[in-house]
């Protein structure tokens, strides 16, 4: 699952995510509410997250995803490494630089052990 509230880069991110998983669902959703509704009816192992959205923050989300599946794994993204400190408090499986490339999906893939 892909929450990014920018619907450019989350249709690039689909993409990306797509092609490391392509036998796998990817869905992205650019509304992060949308996103928790979703989580709650399907099963979700992993959750690529911006950290600033519009509505609420990746950690906040994190949060709420981790009350509804304990197991799921989540890796922030932002446009730098100013919040990397904080998701590292936050036990997140990774912290992606913005742009995210196939490489750095692979390595969320390698940390997360999937």
């Amino acid at each position: 699952m892909l929450v990014q509230n920018n619907k450019k880069e989350l249709r690039k991110l689909i993409s990306c995510v797509a092609s490391v998983f392509p036998k796998d669902v990817v869905v992205g959703f650019d509304n992060p509410d949308h996103a928790l509704s979703y989580a709650e009816s399907k099963q979700v192992d992993i959750c690529f997250a911006d950290v600033e959205m519009d509505s609420t923050t990746g950690f906040a989300l994190t949060r709420e995803l981790r009350d509804r599946n304990e197991n799921i794994r989540v890796s922030l993204m932002a446009d730098n490494s100013a919040y990397a400190l904080d998701a590292w408090r936050f036990h997140v499986n990774d912290y992606l630089v913005k742009p995210v490339t196939k490489d750095s999906v692979l390595h969320t893939v390698e940390a997360c052990n999937l």
